[in-house]
């Protein structure tokens, strides 16, 4: 039976004002903001701790919450304190039908869980990012955004103590090694990318890390994370500041000299955010400060005896060719070589190239939605140092 024009207006002008409550059409239940069919999980593991930054969630680690939002997927929170907070997985996108209220509940629900992880505090003492990170990675799917860990990476309790005097320099194979003879490592990462924020920047107590402890560190979760199926991707933007007032203790990690011999069996990464390069130029920002970062070096090369690659890498930028990143990436590993002389090293022991944008540790410069982030292309602006026979990637 057909309804009269009079009874079908009214329920449309309803349909149209109520989209605060239900939706018109299950047809943007499958298709545009509202879509369920490709719900993406972000397992986080943040929280501010003693002897590093407050906690401050980085542009890029934001872009992995905006993304798990618009795939209307949940996020789960784990502190890593010395014995790790769950928190609890909550919604970061919609179950609404309608695209306007879809896209209001997720920019309300990305403002409240941001807000959330900035203000998440350890509650007791010690720091144990391998537990929390196994935390975080469970019930994430098939098609997970992944974990982000924000955070200095030097844990304090077993079965992976650094502030036990070695471990900082062990071999990363090795550690890997002991964890899985013990049963200890992450069970829940295989195919998960885990996106790190702050790894070995310090504050409070702390005594800073050196390049080379900060690169063997990295190693180390790297290597971890591998042998657990899955993949680390360290976020570029370094940590600083202060250490929140008030938290539990910490025990300080010892970290070894500068005279201490580096292990030149893997590459040794300078972060631009070290650096300090002017955009676009070979030119230090303040030459004094980036003497003083590669000062750190100095000895472990002179003690290496051997010829010390310096390898430039660049970020693409969106860029369609590599020409100009190329000569900018060389030009990069000169202005490097030429500080690590005026520090003493003799020159015959370093050799410079540049390889732009096109080499084996290009990570990608676009976020999950596609779009280019500059946070994400700072992670390919890096001088990597190699000793002979060892691969630029490792």
């Amino acid at each position: 039976m057909r309804l009269p024009l009079r009874f079908i207006a009214p329920a449309v002008a309803a349909c149209l004002v109520a989209v605060s409550l239900a939706a018109c059409s299950s047809a943007a239940a499958s298709s545009g903001p509202c879509s369920q069919a490709d719900k993406r999980n972000l397992g986080v593991v943040a929280g501010s701790t003693a002897n590093e930054p407050a906690n401050q969630l980085p542009a890029s680690g934001a872009q992995q919450l905006q993304a798990t939002g618009a795939s209307n997927g949940s996020v789960t929170i784990v502190v890593p304190s010395g014995k790790p907070e769950a928190r609890g997985t909550t919604l970061l996108g919609s179950t609404a039908n309608d695209d306007i209220v879809c896209k209001s509940d997720q920019r309300n629900k990305l403002a409240q869980v941001t807000s959330y992880i900035q203000s998440l505090k350890a509650s007791s003492p010690e720091v144990d990012f391998l537990d929390a990170i196994d935390q975080a990675a469970r019930n994430l799917g098939a098609n997970s955004m992944g974990v982000l860990v924000i955070g200095n990476g030097l844990q304090t309790v077993d079965p992976l103590n650094f502030a036990v005097q070695g471990l900082l320099t062990a071999d990363a194979q090795q550690v890997v090694a002991d964890l899985k003879s013990k049963g200890e490592l992450p069970t829940d990462l295989k195919g998960v990318t885990v996106y790190w924020s702050g790894l070995g920047d310090v504050a409070g107590a702390q005594q800073p890390l050196t390049i080379t402890a900060r690169s063997n560190l990295q190693a180390i979760w790297a290597a971890i994370i591998k042998a657990s199926g899955g993949t680390l991707s360290v976020l570029p933007e370094p940590a600083s500041g202060a250490a929140a007032p008030g938290l539990p203790a910490v025990t300080a990690v010892p970290v070894p000299a500068a005279a201490t011999k580096t292990d030149w069996s893997q590459p040794i990464i300078v972060r631009d955010s070290d650096l300090l390069f002017v955009k676009n130029t070979a030119t230090f920002s303040d030459p004094s400060a980036a003497q003083e970062v590669l000062a750190g070096l100095v000895p472990s090369i002179e003690q290496n005896g051997q010829v010390v690659t310096i390898t430039g890498t660049a970020s693409k930028d969106q860029a369609t060719s590599n020409t100009a990143d190329l000569a900018l990436s060389k030009q990069r590993a000169d202005a490097v070589k030429q500080a690590l002389v005026t520090l003493g090293v003799p020159a015959s022991l370093l050799a410079t190239t540049g390889v732009g944008h096109s080499w084996c540790g290009f990570k990608p410069e676009t976020d999950a939605t596609g779009t280019y982030s500059d946070a994400l292309a700072e992670q390919n602006r890096t001088v990597v140092l190699t000793s002979a026979g060892v691969p630029l990637c490792g």
